[in-house]
């Protein structure tokens, strides 16, 4: 089936683009214990050691008056988590967060082809564009390198110490030699670094801006942390006791409402039945050719439309974390869907939920870095344009603060 989306097609084969429902389970099965619950409470250690790093980093910044872009800081974090998963070269010096200046050019990479979605659509051969390319070649390099490892290991006969990354895992499967052909594998890793790096920094860079903003949001926040967070990082908190501390899940849930995850319309099939709408009967998807399926009518969703409902959330376009505090109602559950639902729900969902509760504890707990905001108001955050993911005005200088 053709994608109609030039840069969908560059994709297309990872598990996030198969139309086919027992072709999306078993290209998805191999990934899920690593996004698992339980997958995530295994990687508790490394999520420490990269917030601790990024902590250090911001902390030798203090009191030089420097501006530091937390946007790329966040994208340097997050993407050093998924990298990690991928395929953990154990080389720390390679890494985001060792970059002099987070490595804007990572921000950079993924935002201008998040951008430039709608030029590519129109304009299909853009997307060999060189900065494109950088971003196929950086997710081809992790799959060329785990399967380096994964042959070496053989001939060598030596346990392979990288194993239990995602991609060394994959390669070495028993999955069909054709799902596990360096081609199909580098569209998966462009699916994974990307989507792994994107979202969960633009909501914790988000949160950051409304903690740093509202002096009550920042006490409140303060004072619910003191007691987890006292013996940092000595004693790293697990994720299920930051899940226990209602402000900061609910500023995060209010984030994730207001950042929408992915804003654009996503289309979805009833394979089965039909889909029953007030007066209208939906038919359900047919059976097409190579075993696709076809709806007869086409069913989308927008996160925007749904987190944006005022029966749902009254004053839906203001940042109200208390709203989570009180009584949520079946209204307000049944219409937030930040990481969709389903069995093509976010991957992710998990690991970003980790990444955002511990980052935000560390940097905003009462030892934490005091952080000013510099020249960043509500507009440098909040969304004017739907490029597939919400970005904000595209003169946006980022999230920028100083630690006096």
């Amino acid at each position: 089936m053709q994608i109609c989306c030039p840069v969908a097609n560059l994709i297309l084969g990872s598990h996030l683009l198969t139309v086919d429902h027992d072709l999306h389970r078993r290209r998805r099965k191999p990934l899920e214990p690593f996004f698992s619950r339980q997958g995530i409470m295994r990687l508790q250690d490394m999520l420490a050691e990269v917030a601790l790093k990024l902590e250090s980093r911001i902390r030798a910044l203090e009191g030089t008056n420097t501006v530091i872009r937390l946007d790329h800081a966040f994208s340097a974090f997050s993407g050093d988590i998924i990298g990690k998963i991928c395929l953990d070269s154990g080389d720390d010096s390679k890494t985001f967060l060792s970059h002099p200046t987070f490595n804007p050019e990572w921000y950079d990479t993924i935002h201008t082809i998040v951008r430039s979605i709608p030029l590519f659509t129109a304009f299909p051969w853009i997307v060999q564009g060189q900065m494109f390319n950088n971003f196929k070649e950086v997710a081809k390099q992790h799959i060329y390198r785990a399967l380096k490892d994964t042959e070496e290991s053989k001939r060598t006969g030596k346990e392979d110490t990288n194993h239990a990354s995602l991609f060394h895992y994959i390669a070495t499967s028993d999955m069909p030699e054709s799902e596990r052909s360096p081609e199909r594998l580098a569209k998966e890793a462009q699916v994974l670094l990307g989507g792994g790096t994107a979202s969960t920094a633009r909501t914790i860079g988000f949160t950051s801006f409304y903690i740093m903003s509202n002096p009550n949001i920042r006490s409140r926040l303060e004072d619910e942390l003191r007691d987890v967070m006292a013996d940092w990082p000595q004693r790293v908190p697990s994720w299920a006791e930051l899940e226990k501390l209602p402000f900061l899940q609910a500023l995060i849930k209010e984030s994730l409402r207001l950042s929408y995850g992915v804003m654009h319309r996503l289309p979805r099939i009833s394979p089965d039945v039909p889909i029953q709408y007030k007066q209208y009967t939906i038919p359900p998807g047919l059976s097409g050719g190579n075993g696709y399926s076809f709806a007869q009518v086409p069913v989308g969703m927008s996160a925007y439309f749904m987190h944006s409902d005022p029966k749902a959330f009254p004053e839906p376009d203001k940042y109200i974390p208390d709203r989570w505090l009180g009584k949520v109602t079946p209204e307000m559950h049944r219409s937030y869907v930040p990481f969709t639902r389903g069995s093509r729900n976010c991957l992710g969902m998990n690991l970003a939920m980790s990444e955002m509760s511990l980052i935000l504890a560390v940097l905003f707990r009462p030892n934490g870095p005091k952080f000013e905001l510099f020249e960043t108001d509500e507009s440098d955050v909040k969304q004017a344009h739907d490029f597939l993911i919400p970005l904000p005005k595209i003169e946006t200088k980022g999230v920028r603060a100083i630690i006096p």
